[in-house]
């Protein structure tokens, strides 16, 4: 079955001067030394496959903490200093006066060919006869821009759309809060777990909604049984008011009741919110930072098992980072047993410059049979 994407291109995308990845597999290892760019890569394919949408550019902000203004100033207009809170998306932050080339993020040679520009530019607000805003394009020099309205610019095929800063700010300061529906519908559906303990149970409700009752529940039971084999069955439960969080509890052989699936460990917890992500990523893209956290080395070959089996039933292409070498060693063992479906990729920073180096499930043989140092 052809992967989504086989070739991904970034431009001036956080560190990502210029980097481009071919040959990806369905299931993709990323890894690297600190500040090479590891977790930049899993934040251009959320922009990527959400045509930039402001909820998926306000939670990378967010999660990264780089502050959109102060807190306690949520009306304050946001102006020319405020290029500060988005800046550090483009390639040569805090200097971004230098350049105003865009962010240019693409794919090519797979089912789900892509490209996406973002770029800074000003405007006007201008109203017609009727009353309705129009925002009209100025040419300015950075740090002249008076009163105008600093925005993101982004460009999908033929489809053009402008984003004051303001606007994504109101979706900074929503954060969980935020309604599903008003999320906008991505251009491929991708799902992201960040690494710290498989994202919260409460925020993880809706995703299992999606797969209760279904066949997709049995996978995700089935994978937490990789840790402890005596689990049964998982729910979730709670939210009916406002301010109730849903809780995932778990019925075992070990326990008389059903109890909470915190009780068991950030290792489970961690698994419960790969698998569940994954197969709510049917068709689209799963994306993992960090995958060894909270996982003893012990069971991480039979959750790249399932992660390899689950990825090719539900059409999921995965890409994942790893600073562990048993994470690189397990993930070459669940390869080797699935060829053409797992790919490693290195990243190297020489000077400004990313380079890449992909290996194939042979390459990845011998890397970790000579323990190659690829980390």
């Amino acid at each position: 079955m052809k992967v989504r994407i086989s070739t991904l291109t970034i431009e001036r995308f956080r560190s990502l001067r210029q980097l481009k990845l071919e040959g990806l597999g369905r299931v993709n290892l990323i890894t690297g030394r600190n500040n090479t760019g590891k977790s930049s890569i899993l934040e251009a394919l959320r922009i990527l496959a959400s045509d930039a949408s402001p909820a998926i550019l306000a939670s990378i902000l967010r999660y990264r903490e780089e502050d959109f203004g102060e807190g306690e100033e949520p009306g304050r207009p946001v102006d020319v200093e405020s290029l500060s809170q988005v800046g550090s998306l483009f390639t040569g932050f805090p200097q971004i006066s230098e350049s105003r080339d865009p962010i240019v993020l693409a794919t090519d040679g797979g089912e789900q060919a892509m490209k996406l520009t973002v770029s800074i530019g000003f405007f006007s607000e201008q109203r017609d006869a009727e009353g309705t805003r129009k925002l009209v394009p100025q040419q300015v020099e950075l740090f002249s821009t008076g009163e105008l309205m600093p925005a993101l610019v982004i460009e999908a095929g033929a489809a053009r759309r402008v984003m004051p800063l303001e606007y994504l700010r109101r979706f900074y300061y929503r954060g969980r809060a935020m309604r599903p529906d008003l999320v906008e519908e991505p251009r491929l559906r991708c799902e992201f777990v960040s690494p710290y303990g498989g994202e919260r149970t409460a925020n993880l409700g809706p995703l299992w909604d999606k797969i209760a009752l279904t066949d997709r529940e049995s996978d995700v039971v089935k994978a937490l049984t990789i840790i402890d084999s005596d689990i049964m069955k998982v729910s979730m439960v709670g939210g009916e008011g406002p301010r109730q969080l849903r809780t995932a509890i778990v019925r075992s052989k070990a326990f008389a009741r059903p109890v909470p699936l915190r009780s068991f460990g950030d290792g489970l917890n961690r698994l419960f919110g790969i698998v569940l992500s994954l197969v709510n990523a049917k068709d689209g893209l799963l994306l993992i930072d960090e995958f060894e956290n909270g996982m003893h080395h012990t069971v991480q070959l039979e959750v790249w098992r399932g992660i390899f089996r689950l990825s090719k039933l539900l059409n999921v292409q995965v890409f994942a980072t790893s600073h562990s070498w048993d994470s690189i060693e397990t993930f070459q063992k669940a390869a080797d047993e699935d060829p053409e479906e797992g790919v490693l990729v290195r990243l190297t920073r020489k000077g400004e410059a990313v380079v890449p180096t992909l290996f194939q499930e042979k390459e990845l043989a011998v890397v970790t049979r000579e323990r190659i140092e690829v980390r």
